[in-house]
């Protein structure tokens, strides 16, 4: 309330939750379309304007359906459904993390070809859905090598060198 008495034009993001298969009871998370229903009946509804979601494809592709068992792009449509069920549906949300991860050697990962493939196909789904304002990549780059499989979630080395991924999803963008 604070923020919208100082400027009611400022749209309010609701911090996106990490999509999450904790099971009840959990100490190491809770399920992120209980934990949305939660704030839901706590009564969040009136306190933001956007829902950001997090979106990660793992090793999943794009068009998988969404599954409440499972972590993949089109989890998104189970949040929505979530918001819609809430009587949210007039709301927008944004996509504020996603992407995929060619890593040779982590589980979770792809090979750069199906990232590539994912990745815009992602774009191609995000353009069909009204309720989303916005598809945000994880991560155009870090300022320092991890050194680990989270580097390999980046369009661009920490020396700005552009991946296949960048070059690829550049040249889509151009049409």
């Amino acid at each position: 309330p604070m923020v919208k008495e100082a400027n009611p034009e400022v749209q309010v993001l609701a911090g996106a939750l990490a999509p999450t298969l904790a099971p009840p009871g959990s100490e190491w998370g809770m399920n992120d379309l209980i934990y949305l229903q939660r704030m839901y009946d706590a009564g969040a509804a009136d306190f933001f304007d956007t829902l950001a979601i997090h979106a990660y494809g793992w090793s999943f592709d794009a068009d998988d359906p969404p599954d409440p068992e499972v972590v993949n792009f089109r989890r998104a449509e189970l949040v929505r459904a979530v918001m819609v069920r809430n009587g949210d549906g007039d709301k927008q949300a944004m996509i504020t993390e996603s992407g995929w991860n060619d890593h040779p050697r982590w589980t979770r990962s792809v090979s750069s070809g199906r990232r590539i493939e994912n990745t815009i196909r992602a774009y191609e789904i995000a353009a069909e859905w009204p309720w989303l304002d916005a598809l945000i990549m994880w991560a155009f780059r870090y300022p320092w090598d991890a050194k680990s499989y989270q580097d390999y979630y980046t369009f661009v080395g920490t020396d700005f060198e552009p991946k296949p991924i960048y070059l690829e999803v550049q040249g889509y963008a151009q049409g």
